[in-house]
């Protein structure tokens, strides 16, 4: 028996415990009420749930009778009218999708309050084809390919409360046969016919085509659903295990990947690693579609610096790191030394200016005898600067690069080059260069700061003294 089959496939594949109350999501569709007839033939103990989406002007008198056809059944009663094309605008979002957020929102709200396990609902094998159908059109991968799993999570809405499909595997057709045989009640949606609406669109006129060729089209995309569902499991894991690796940081609304260690990974678990994040970061939206992954495959290769994914979501490459973050993100470069305002500072001999992320820069005269005595390695190290301080004028100067400002770096005597073009050469991300601090004094600069002094303040040999500049990273504060 059919109401034997869906109790048996909710307690075995979605998990769900026959001791608790669940949430059944009601429409008055054929669907629904098959759902809630044989979990009631079951011995369930149930929650009704009815969203009125108030697109259609029958809906209101369609939810009064879904009421009194569920009190009469004996059982809760829960519903709501919600303007779902209100919802669509303000959210910028199809109607499709703004009916399925307000409607898993009411229903999980319902299971939420009410101590209910999880919500139920009737979705069956003909949609489970139309969902994969409409996914590979789509460009999807293989969470798409895989279709609806008989237990789910909305993270958006409720990341502890699950979605049961028991039904996955029941054709609509026999559904129908039930209702007829139950004599239940058939509360018709017209926009269920309207092919205005993609869904539509494949359910009345894609997929009988389809089925004129291969009679056999919703069983076999079926079975490959199944079949992807199973090796889905597998590469996810494998994609968890890589990330590990891959995964540098996490804060609210961004993730950082080691750019080399994403590239060193096979394509497959790449293309997982970008879906993942994409889902992590924007858990209410669809799947990440072909074209914009491929594009994020060849942003991360090139190390273009801004691209476009989806859902306001962009993809920043720096040398080492990739972000993906929301349009306006701010990289804040705590590797690099980076003031906190584009303002100037005054530094002293024998002081120091602090910097942003707890880096600290300061000056010192040091005596060249002093100055021999020290190891190579210190004297070469890009973290100390050794100045001629012959014509120095104290205080100093640290402040960021000015639009166009030219200097002339060790190694390039008597030429000119603009700063801009030095941090592009030394690979500094755009991001970094403009609150990277330049050491002056009397506006010129001595320092390109962590990267390299100026050719004519370069030592020459007959000092007496030495000015020692030095950034102090914030894990090695006080380090000579």
């Amino acid at each position: 028996m059919l109401a034997e089959r869906v109790a048996r496939a909710l307690i075995k594949d979605c998990g769900a415990d026959p001791r608790r109350p669940l949430v059944v999501g009601v429409s008055g569709g054929a669907d629904s009420l098959c759902l809630l007839s044989c979990l009631i033939e079951g011995g369930f103990t149930l929650l009704v749930g009815h969203l009125d989406h108030a697109l259609r002007q029958s809906s209101a008198a369609q939810a009064r009778s879904l009421s009194q056809y569920i009190d009469g059944l004996g059982l809760p009663f829960f519903s709501q009218r919600e303007d779902v094309g209100q919802y669509a605008r303000q959210n910028k979002l199809g109607i499709e999708e703004a009916a399925r957020v307000c409607r898993y929102r009411f229903l999980l709200g319902i299971a939420r309050a009410q101590g209910a396990q999880g919500v139920a609902v009737g979705h069956h094998a003909d949609d489970q084809v139309e969902t994969v159908l409409m996914h590979f059109l789509r460009g999807s991968g293989l969470s798409g390919l895989s279709g609806m799993q008989p237990k789910s999570y909305l993270n958006a809405i409720d990341p502890e409360l699950p979605l049961f499909r028991p039904m996955l595997t029941i054709p609509r057709q026999e559904i129908l046969a039930y209702c007829r045989e139950k004599d239940l009640e058939i509360l018709e949606d017209e926009s269920n016919t309207d092919p205005s609406f993609f869904r539509n669109h494949l359910r009345h006129e894609l997929i009988p085509l389809l089925e004129k060729d291969n009679p056999g089209f919703r069983q076999a995309l079926g079975r490959t659903a199944l079949t992807l569902s199973a090796d889905r499991q597998l590469l996810e894991e494998l994609a968890d295990e890589a990330s590990k690796h891959v995964l540098a940081s996490a804060a609210e609304g961004s993730l950082t990947f080691k750019r080399e260690a994403f590239l060193a990974a096979p394509l497959s678990l790449q293309r997982l690693m970008l879906r993942q994040a994409f889902g992590r970061l924007k858990p209410d939206s669809r799947d990440l579609g072909f074209e914009a992954v491929e594009r994020a495959l060849d942003a991360v290769g090139s190390g273009s610096a801004r691209t476009p994914l989806a859902g306001n979501l962009w993809l920043f490459c720096y040398e080492n790191d990739f972000i993906i973050a929301p349009r306006d993100y701010q990289h804040q470069h705590a590797e690099y030394p980076q003031l906190q305002d584009a303002v100037s500072l005054k530094l002293k001999r024998g002081g120091k200016v602090k910097l942003n992320f707890g880096w600290e820069l300061s000056a010192e005269l040091m005596d060249a005898r002093r100055f021999q005595t020290l190891p190579d390695a210190l004297k070469n190290h890009p973290y100390h600067a050794w100045i001629n301080p012959l014509d120095l004028e104290l205080p100093l100067e640290v402040r960021p690069a000015r639009r166009g400002e030219r200097w002339s770096p060790l190694g390039m005597a008597l030429k000119h080059q603009k700063l801009s073009d030095f941090f592009i050469n030394q690979k500094i991300p755009q991001t970094a260069r403009a609150k990277w601090p330049l050491v002056l004094s009397g506006g010129s600069i001595l320092w390109v700061v962590g990267l390299r002094i100026a050719q004519a303040w370069r030592l020459l040999g007959d000092e007496s003294e030495i000015l020692h500049l030095q950034v102090h990273p914030p894990e090695h504060h006080g380090i000579q």
